[in-house]
């Protein structure tokens, strides 16, 4: 009896230049992987509101994928964070509570100023603004 075993990896094809390279690509991360361990992480905190979870996924993901790997990184990336998500947040209240704690918890250590937060405000009042105005609908 034979046993046929079945290639799981699919095969891409690759340009010359990436082939004759040193670079090795084993260490590349897989975001599609990644975002569904950080989905099981934060599944396995039963305390933890649904909006909690999600808030902290699109945080985990989005800071993964932009490579926010500084303190001082942290101010440019909750401008950019609320002007990706800020059309979703204004739509859910709670993830926008949620998102609106986070930003003062990186407040509480200094990772984030008034300004930044203002800022951040504005862009999801900005959003708010948009979803009232009839004109706009």
């Amino acid at each position: 009896m034979a046993i046929l075993m079945l290639d799981v990896f699919e095969i891409y094809p690759k340009a010359l230049e990436e082939v004759l390279s040193d670079r090795d690509s084993e260490d590349e991360m897989d975001n599609g992987v990644a975002d569904i361990e950080d989905r099981m992480m934060l599944d396995e905190f039963v305390k933890m509101t649904k909006d909690k979870k999600q808030i902290m996924h699109l945080w985990n993901s989005f800071v993964r994928r932009q490579r926010v790997v500084a303190d001082g990184h942290i101010p440019w990336a909750c401008e950019a964070f609320s002007q990706l998500h800020g059309q979703g947040l204004v739509q859910a209240p709670g993830l926008l509570w949620c998102w609106r704690l986070i930003m003062i918890k990186l407040w509480n250590h200094s990772l984030l100023d008034a300004q930044i937060m203002n800022n951040c405000n504005l862009i999801l009042e900005g959003f708010q603004n948009k979803n009232s105005d009839p004109k706009q609908s």
